[in-house]
């Protein structure tokens, strides 16, 4: 290997800064997961970069994207992306073809390592995504999150003509996605972990009051409702996040959306009986 295809000091520096930036910006996967993409494509000199989050028990299973972002793709790139994933071209991208039978907890190629030349000009993802938009040579980073199958999905990208990417570069995108990857579902937090933000008026008004320090008797009073209606809610709370306790659901709810900010869940005008929506 020759010296200039190591990983420097420096590399191992600018990856942790980076991961320094993402965790300032860890409660929003819209914010951490853009600027991620950003820094590589500048440590690396991208064209742009896409990647997410989805679900990929490989090798038996096609893989399900829950989540996508990009960073610094020109506007026909985009507009070119926005139809990959509508038309779901990952079922027939060679790409994630190949990387379906790579083994491995975190896995970094570039496209000629696991496509040829000859399969990759000829396939329909490269003549009607990528050659309209001037892109060609792909870097790709997948790594697994949980042993349920959850991934993490990074993709640099260089226009034709561009030098391929270098055995450093592949080094310093394999080196980050793993550092970074341990951190995803907790400092960072995933874009595919049910949100506070999306839950009807009457769990919004059950989980304000649970926040503020209501017990469930405290709850049902203040919003009009039987107790055991209340039980219910508190239930589908626990259920919707994943969690056993009443300090199970404040932790996952306060580091999804801070402290001091769970104002956003206002009580609403309260219920006069102790009939109430469905949550």
């Amino acid at each position: 290997m020759a010296k200039l295809d190591l990983l420097r000091v420096q590399d191992v520096r600018d990856a942790y800064r980076l991961i320094g930036d993402c965790r300032d910006l860890g409660r929003d996967p819209g914010l951490w997961f853009p600027r991620m993409l950003e820094g590589l494509g500048r440590l690396t000199g991208s064209a742009g970069s896409t990647g997410g989050e989805g679900r990929w028990v490989r090798p038996h299973r096609p893989l399900e994207p829950l989540s996508a972002f990009n960073s610094g793709l020109r506007p026909l790139s985009r507009e070119r992306l926005k139809a990959y994933i509508h038309n779901k071209v990952h079922v027939v991208d060679p790409i994630w073809l190949a990387l379906q039978g790579v083994p491995g907890r975190l896995v970094t190629r570039t496209r000629r390592q696991i496509v040829s030349d000859a399969v990759w000009y000829r396939s329909v993802v490269f003549n009607e995504y990528l050659r309209p938009a001037d892109m060609d040579h792909r870097l790709t980073s997948v790594c697994q999150i949980s042993d349920a199958g959850a991934i993490s999905a990074i993709t640099l990208r260089r226009a034709r003509g561009e030098q391929d990417f270098s055995q450093r570069e592949q080094q310093l995108l394999h080196f980050f996605h793993g550092e970074v990857s341990r951190l995803i579902g907790h400092s960072l937090v995933s874009a595919v972990e049910p949100s506070p933000e999306n839950l009807s008026p009457r769990l919004h008004q059950t989980l304000a009051c649970l926040l503020e320090g209501d017990s469930e008797k405290q709850v049902a009073a203040r919003l009009g409702l039987s107790q055991a209606t209340t039980h219910q809610y508190v239930t589908a709370l626990y259920r919707r996040f994943g969690v056993q306790s009443r300090g199970q659901l404040l932790a996952y709810v306060m580091k999804r959306i801070g402290l001091g900010q769970w104002r956003q869940f206002p009580l609403g005008d309260r219920a006069s009986s102790g009939n109430a929506s469905p949550p």
